[in-house]
């Protein structure tokens, strides 16, 4: 569940006028998602994700590899997470590899996995 990320290979800031993408609760992706701008999941991904700032929601799940800029975890994650931040709120449930610049782990977050830091 490793994942090598350069500070070269983030995902390019999103642009002010970006719409931000949802993932509604009822969709299943089972494929590669790829956006410039910001994406809220409230669904299910099977794959990969890349985008600038994710948000998984409270009922969203990801099984695969997210890499972003930024990424907050309501939800559950299973495979591995490349970003420059990293907040696992309080109801995340992650089994995960994360490559990272700065996390949080809030209290009554479930993680399981490896941390590596890149500065």
């Amino acid at each position: 569940m490793g994942t090598e990320m350069t500070k070269a290979e983030w995902p390019i800031a999103a642009a002010n006028s970006a719409a931000r993408s949802r993932l509604a609760e009822d969709l299943e992706i089972d494929g590669d998602v790829n956006t410039t701008g910001p994406i809220d999941v409230m669904g299910k991904i099977t794959d990969t994700l890349t985008a600038p700032e994710v948000l998984v929601s409270a009922t969203g799940r990801i099984a695969g590899q997210v890499t972003a800029l930024d990424i907050s975890v309501l939800g559950t994650i299973d495979g591995t997470i490349a970003a420059k931040s990293v907040l696992l709120s309080g109801s995340a449930r992650v089994q995960a590899d994360i490559t990272h610049e700065t996390i949080t782990i809030d209290a009554g977050a479930l993680f399981e996995g490896r941390l590596k830091r890149k500065s």
